[in-house]
C-alpha cells in the first residue's frame, strides 16, 4: 500500500463490526509505525524497502508494542492531569474501547496482521512469513486496483457501522 491510508479502510470496518472491543486508534498507530521501516529504507535508497516489519511476526510484535506505549501514554496521562483524562471518558463502550486495555490489544494486533497481509498482496519485496518461509504466496492473489478498491469499500461500509453503534449507544444513555 503507499503509505498506509488505504490500511485504514479495513480497520474502520473492523471497528464497525467490534466497537467496543477494538480501537481504531491502536489500530492506526501500528499501520504507521509499520509503514515507518519502508519510509526509512526508501529514503536511503536501499532495497528491499518492507523488511522486518512487514512480516507477520515482526507486525504483531509492533502491533504489541504500539499497544503498550499507549497503554503507558494513557496511564502517565491518568497521572498528570487526571481531570482532562476524565473528561474524554465516555459512556459508550465504543468509544470507551478507543483507550481500553482490551481495545488497545485487539486493535494493534489486528493492525499488525492486516499490515503484511494487505501489502503482501501487491509488494514483491515482502516476504510475510519470515522466518519460516522467504516466499510470499499473497503476491498477486487480487490486482492492485481491486485491492485499492476493497480497502475503499471497506471504509466506506466501516463508516455507517460505527455511527449506527454510536446512535445506539447513545439511545441507551
Amino acid at each position: 500500500m503507499p503509505f498506509t491510508p488505504y490500511h485504514f479502510g479495513p480497520g474502520l470496518l473492523v471497528k464497525g463490526i467490534a466497537a467496543r472491543w477494538y480501537s481504531w486508534t491502536a489500530f492506526v498507530a501500528t499501520q504507521i509505525v509499520i509503514d515507518c521501516e519502508t519510509l526509512y529504507y526508501l529514503s536511503r535508497r536501499e532495497y528491499p524497502l518492507h523488511r522486518t516489519l512487514h512480516t507477520f511476526v515482526g507486525a504483531t510484535i509492533v502491533g504489541v508494542a504500539t499497544a503498550v506505549t499507549l497503554m503507558a501514554a494513557k496511564w502517565l496521562a491518568q497521572r498528570t492531569a487526571p481531570g482532562f483524562v476524565d473528561s474524554l471518558r465516555s459512556r459508550r463502550a465504543s468509544i470507551r474501547a478507543e483507550s481500553s486495555t482490551i481495545g488497545l490489544l485487539v486493535g494493534g494486533l489486528v493492525g499488525g496482521l492486516t499490515h503484511p497481509l494487505l501489502d503482501g498482496l501487491m509488494h514483491r519485496d515482502i516476504r510475510p512469513f519470515l522466518p519460516w518461509s522467504d516466499s510470499n504466496p499473497l503476491l498477486g492473489v487480487i490486482g492492485i486496483e481491486a485491492l485499492h478498491t476493497g480497502c475503499e469499500v471497506a471504509g466506506l461500509v466501516g463508516l455507517p457501522l460505527v455511527g449506527i453503534w454510536l446512535y445506539f449507544e447513545s439511545r441507551a444513555d
